[in-house]
């Protein structure tokens, strides 16, 4: 399991939108707050706070939380 929770980072890079946490569905442009330019901001985020790096291909590839989050879960994997 993710430490912090993927959607806690969320809400900290995010802290005025409104959207709901258990939504499986969340992605970039789910709220307004989350245009590319904030996405690409949250990814750096993301591998700041999970000691990862996504490859350009990658990056490409992460449009959604369950993306990010599968993307993370390879890594630890990788790393086991």
């Amino acid at each position: 399991m993710l430490e912090p929770p993927l959607t806690s980072l969320l809400r900290r890079h995010f802290p005025t939108a409104k959207f709901d946490e258990n939504d499986s569905t969340l992605a970039a442009g789910s709220f307004p707050e989350w245009d590319s330019l904030s996405h690409f901001s949250f990814l750096l985020s993301v591998e700041e706070t999970y000691g990862v790096r996504f490859g350009l291909e990658e990056i490409s590839e992460l449009k959604s939380l369950a993306a990010i989050r599968q993307a993370l879960d390879g890594k630890a994997g990788r790393d086991a």
